[in-house]
């Protein structure tokens, strides 16, 4: 019986001296691995996973902050701090084993650590947002019959299409509201005249010609929709007065001919709507439709009442910010 109980002690005293001797990766908790930092400039340090989040590394001495890896010991050769070297072949040289400059990877490049810089603002690319500016249009004009009473008669004239060019000095107070002053001319020329249902058209002996001139001066605001590509849409309107001048030549019952003409300055306001495009750095290209409205268009020396004026205009134009 006491041959046994030596036995079994021999056993257990032999067990725990093999376990002792084990490697001590053997017996390392699964649960706090190893882990490599790698810094830019090369250096490699081997620390434990818990000892990462305990202080912040930024490697100020090394060039930034690592990279963390898995740590591999058979692949990188490098023995942490209070540990044994792992095992190697007998044949190879102790100096082998050690890294060596030749041995350490290459430090990362400066350019690949920096971080990605952001992409320039597209409103950098398009020119200055706010600030002064000229913008200048030029298109077809659509003038509506003027129409009304005179003298007891009923009396209509029709237009045909003409030309509109305006010019427009502007500030841009904000990227997406401005003010301006808008100067255009329009002129119309005089399809037909009819009178109590008479009908005189152009080129005719009692209407040979006939012309009308319009010149309005508006306070102009503008709203557009900010945008990160060279596309905006706006609309505006504007207040003002419009200078109207009207020539007619036409002849008397007797068949003697004479000039008729009318001229009034008029309340006026306009509407306009469009989409400008930036073709280059403070350099826009614009597409807009204008309505403009007269709602007293009496001339000089008219006694009877006559519908609003409308006035449409279709036009495209530069614009430059300074």
């Amino acid at each position: 019986m006491y041959k046994y109980v030596i036995s079994i002690i021999a056993m257990v005293a032999l067990a725990v001296g093999s376990v002792r001797a084990a490697d001590p990766a053997v017996t390392t908790s699964t649960n706090d691995p190893m882990v490599m930092k790698i810094y830019p400039d090369g250096t490699k340090v081997v620390v434990r996973w818990s000892e990462i989040g305990k202080a912040v590394d930024n490697g100020e001495k090394h060039g930034g902050s690592p990279r963390i890896i898995a740590y591999d010991p058979g692949k990188e050769g490098i023995v942490p701090i209070g540990q044994g070297a792992p095992a190697q072949p007998a044949s190879e040289p102790v100096s082998s084993r050690l890294p060596t400059s030749s041995s350490v990877v290459a430090p990362e490049s400066a350019k690949s650590i920096e971080s990605t810089p952001a992409p320039m603002s597209d409103t950098d690319n398009y020119g200055p947002m706010e600030g002064f500016g000229l913008r200048s249009n030029v298109g077809v004009a659509f003038q509506q019959s003027l129409s009304g009473r005179d003298n007891g008669n009923y009396f209509t004239t029709t237009f045909q299409p003409g030309i509109r060019f305006d010019i427009e000095p502007f500030y841009n107070v904000t990227e997406w509201f401005s003010i301006g002053v808008q100067a255009a001319f329009m002129h119309n020329t005089v399809q037909s005249i009819s009178v109590n249902g008479d009908t005189a058209y152009r080129g005719n002996p009692n209407l040979g010609n006939g012309d009308l001139y319009q010149v309005p001066i508006l306070l102009n605001t503008r709203f557009q929709f900010p945008t990160e590509g060279p596309i905006r849409w706006f609309f505006g309107g504007g207040v003002g007065g419009n200078w109207n001048f009207a020539n007619i030549a036409t002849q008397h019952d007797n068949g003697e001919p004479y000039d008729a003409t009318s001229f009034q300055w008029n309340y006026a306001f306009e509407l306009s709507t469009g989409v400008c495009y930036t073709i280059c750095s403070g350099l826009d290209l614009n597409a807009s439709f204008k309505t403009l409205c007269t709602p007293n268009p009496l001339g000089e020396a008219q006694s009877g009442q006559m519908k609003a004026s409308y006035n449409y205009a279709a036009e495209v134009g530069v614009a430059y910010r300074f």
